[in-house]
């Protein structure tokens, strides 16, 4: 038997299809004489509709994000219909204001090319001669899988078409499946186990009539749709997924040279907390909310193994919520994994930063904490089980830990009030450090839902999204039964207000990148750093006992009563007027947030959290030029000093604080491991001794070289900043090889300033940087300009520890050192070789 299987577009190209690989894996597994083929529709559309009408990244995404539009949908209903200009108007029309006018002409155009694109994949699928296709529909893959489906049954009625996935849940598959009679099966619920029942009855000629959740059609063509399983499968039967064929079509796609791959990996499916309050919004996990998860060191052992086939280190879980007991299991052995992993995770938002901080070290850089709201009487309203200083607190230690946090701001619940967001709203200017809501957006109403399945919630006038019956040409009754998106009256504040909203987080976004507020614990004072600009203060410095006591019990949300009551118990003779004039004294200068008769300080830890935020001009990512330190003074001479002077801060001007200053260290030949120990104790600022100076030739001069730019390549990759100076020796056209190391004060000769605004202009973290694999490196490259990933998967551990801290280039063969230097990562500073990519251990907070 002969199965292929089809993720069509608008599945990101980032990530391959999850379950597509479960599927092919117990296709494989369970049929071990079947050929299985998965077919990356996503990827040779993007390919395809380049060549014709030119699709960028941005274009792509903002198809896959523009789901609860209709907008993505409705490109490929024109190849459902057979009709290029299938509902133009209408479209237009219902989604005016919605859709930007670029993106709805790009949309009509791609809407125009959608029959013909599909007609020439059917074409290539069929050309294989498969026995069954399996489509994977999920959120705005519908119409486009539909309209494939359609073509196959049409030019080879023989070919079994099977479609499952989030869009075939409950009634929903029953609905497609009724619908759309081109479709012979529909799998509801979690497929790997009907999936295969189902192969089997076409193999052996049975009646599918016992496949749980299975729609099929007698002889008479009338529709049936199985009960789906009352339970859902145990953790013990999740397999591991085959991508070999994302990765090998990636590879040889246009995407590759758009996005790095990434795995997808899951841990657990369900929601720990949805099983005791399902979120009154969310419509995810459809018909089991069930939570289960895998065995920590299956789901290690499996991880890691999947990063050694594919040699990708980008990881995204799909899981809906970390299993809490992860932490004492799956984290700590990630973290002693030695790989330098990225992952993505979704958390809840009351962790400690004890806890954020175990996820950073075990890989995980980016996560969503399910922070919808930072008014607590709203939070309630959606039973999220936090608070609103709670979610401050989290982005709060998220900063402090380096953490990126990925959330977006609703709105639209019933019973919430205008005075709900006041004064939230009031309280964003001293929030402006923390990261920002990805965008604010009225609540829609999700099929399985509590709000869609308890209309006495406030939303009891539901009708299916508009946009459907402009994509489809199916009776009310039936959209009903296939939607996912409903809508109904809109609740909670009024329009003025929400407008309000979204002004105050477009102004958050907007100050984010440039916005600065941070503490050094000093024991005895703590002393704060502010460059937000809503506040006018620079430095401030709490040294007063009982103020410094009161400022570190507000690391956890309190009430003024709990406050005022904890600092009598510490022996600190205040009272109630007190503490009520220093939070109002705190509150002025924006050191507070204040919800529900709680407060809890924003004020993360000094991290050089500023250095990991991007900004994008022409010419790509790079810093806000201001947050890069300008002239320090004159730069000493060359044997001036023989230490490194270490600062707990960057800022130039809290660096003349007293106890910022940490005292000197020794500049020595080792500096991967010296810098490793400065960051272990809170440095956050170096300067060099003396400037870096190039072609003076001499082993001495090479080694002292090469000292300086390992000194400011380890600091770079830790994200630490350096005083220092360059002096090229007469090749000062090779500064782009340096171009992403941290840039220095000064760059010697005639066209040093100019070079040295460039380097300013252009530097960002990660610009040039390696990350560990199990057998192989990755190599990521932007000093030129585009991308370029480069694997070395043969890697010389020890050679490669010696060119880090600069090799004698006499150690190696005239042809290994041909091939260092002509792959731009070597290069040669007089009789040494030099590792240029600094290892990447900290990753951006803003795209």
């Amino acid at each position: 038997m002969h199965i292929t299987l089809v993720n069509m577009p608008w599945a990101s190209i980032d990530f391959p299809s999850l379950a597509l690989g479960i599927l092919k894996r117990r296709v494989t597994d369970e049929f071990p004489d079947s050929r299985v083929d998965v077919v990356n529709a996503n990827l040779d559309y993007l390919d395809w509709i380049t060549e014709r009408a030119g699709l960028t990244r941005a274009e792509y995404t903002f198809c896959w994000d523009s789901y609860f539009t209709g907008y993505s949908e409705w490109i490929f209903s024109s190849a459902l219909y057979d009709d290029p200009r299938w509902r133009n108007d209408e479209f237009a029309d219902l989604v005016a204001g919605a859709v930007p006018g670029d993106m709805l002409n790009k949309g009509r155009h791609l809407h125009a090319l959608a029959p013909e694109y599909i007609a020439s994949l059917v074409g290539r699928i069929l050309a294989d001669r498969p026995d069954v296709v399996g489509f994977s529909t999920t959120f705005a893959q519908n119409s486009a899988v539909l309209a494939a489906a359609r073509l196959i049954k049409e030019a080879a009625p023989e070919v079994c078409v099977v479609l499952g996935g989030g869009n075939c849940d409950g009634p929903q598959g029953a609905a497609l499946h009724r619908g759309f009679p081109f479709v012979d099966y529909v799998n509801r619920g979690e497929g790997e186990v009907s999936f295969t029942r189902l192969l089997a009855c076409l193999r052996d000629g049975s009646s599918p009539a016992d496949i749980p959740g299975l729609c099929w059609r007698d002889e008479d063509g009338t529709s049936h749709a199985n009960a789906m399983s009352a339970a859902p499968l145990p953790a013990s039967a999740l397999v591991t997924p085959d991508y070999t064929d994302y990765f090998e079509q990636h590879a040889a796609s246009r995407a590759g040279a758009m996005a790095e791959p990434h795995l997808v990996v899951e841990s657990s499916r369900g929601c720990w907390w949805g099983q005791k309050h399902h979120c009154t919004f969310c419509g995810l996990n459809g018909s089991f909310m069930e939570f289960r998860s895998k065995s920590p060191d299956r789901f290690v052992d499996e991880l890691l193994a999947m990063t050694e086939r594919h040699r990708v280190l980008n990881v995204a879980v799909a899981d809906n919520i970390l299993d809490m007991a992860y932490l004492r299991s799956v984290v700590p052995r990630l973290a002693e994994a030695g790989c330098d992993l990225r992952i993505s995770y979704e958390i809840k938002s009351n962790m400690r930063r004890e806890q954020l901080a175990s996820l950073v070290a075990a890989g995980i850089h980016y996560v969503q904490p399910g922070i919808e709201s930072l008014s607590g009487r709203v939070l309630k309203l959606m039973d999220k089980g936090v608070t609103g200083c709670q979610n401050v607190r989290m982005l709060r230690d998220a900063e402090s830990v380096s953490l990126g946090v990925v959330w977006n701001h609703l709105f639209g619940f019933p019973d919430e009030t205008e005075e709900d967001y006041e004064s939230v709203i009031d309280q964003f200017p001293a929030l402006h450090h923390l990261a920002p809501p990805n965008g604010v957006t009225r609540i829609a109403i999700e099929r399985f839902s509590p709000y869609f399945n308890r209309p006495e919630l406030g939303f009891g006038d539901l009708r299916p999204a508009a946009h459907y019956a402009v994509i489809y040409d199916l009776p009310e009754a039936e959209l009903r039964d296939m939607a996912y998106v409903f809508d109904a009256a809109h609740r909670g504040i009024s329009p003025t207000q929400a407008e309000r909203l979204e002004k105050a987080i477009e102004a958050w976004r907007h100050e984010f990148p440039r916005g600065r507020l941070t503490q050094c614990d000093l024991t005895d004072s703590v002393v704060l750093t502010n460059t937000r600009p809503g506040f006018a203060w620079r430095t401030l410095r709490i040294e007063e006992p009982w103020e410094t006591a009161a400022f570190r019990l507000l690391e956890q949300p309190c009430t003024d009563d709990v406050l005022l009551r904890k600092l009598r118990a510490d022996d600190h003779d205040v009272d109630a007027q007190d503490v009520a004039d220093l939070l109002s004294r705190w509150r002025t200068l924006g050191l507070l947030f204040e919800d529900g008769g709680q407060t809890v300080h924003v004020v993360p830890y000094a991290a050089n959290q500023d250095l990991m935020r991007w900004v994008t001009h022409d010419g790509g990512p790079a810093l806000v030029p201001a947050l890069l330190h300008g002239p320090a003074g004159r730069a000493p001479e060359a044997g001036a000093a023989t230490a490194l002077r270490c600062w707990r801060e960057r800022d130039e001007e809290t660096r003349a604080q007293d106890g910022i200053f940490m005292g000197e260290e020794p500049y020595g030949d080792t500096a991967v491991r010296s810098v490793a120990e400065l960051v272990a104790r809170g440095t956050q600022h170096v300067a060099l001794p003396g400037p870096v100076v190039l072609g003076r030739g001499g082993s001495g001069s090479d080694r002292s070289a090469v000292r300086g730019l390992t000194h400011v390549r380890e600091l770079t990759g830790h994200g630490l900043s350096v005083d220092w100076d360059l002096d090229l020796g007469g090749e000062i056209g090779a500064w782009r090889l340096f171009s992403h190391l941290y840039p220095p004060r000064s760059v010697a000769g005639p066209d040093g300033g100019a070079v040295l605004d460039q380097w300013r202009t252009t530097f960002h973290m990660n610009k040039c940087g390696y990350r560990r694999g199990v057998g192989f490196i990755e190599v990521t490259d932007l000093r030129h300009g585009a991308q370029r990933r480069v694997l070395m998967r043969k890697v010389n551990k020890e050679k490669l520890a010696s060119l880090l801290d600069g090799a004698r280039a006499s150690d190696f063969r005239p042809r290994e050192i041909e091939a260092f230097l002509a792959s731009g990562l070597v290069h040669r500073v007089g009789s040494l070789l030099w590792w240029l990519p600094s290892r990447i251990t900290r990753w951006p907070v803003v795209g």
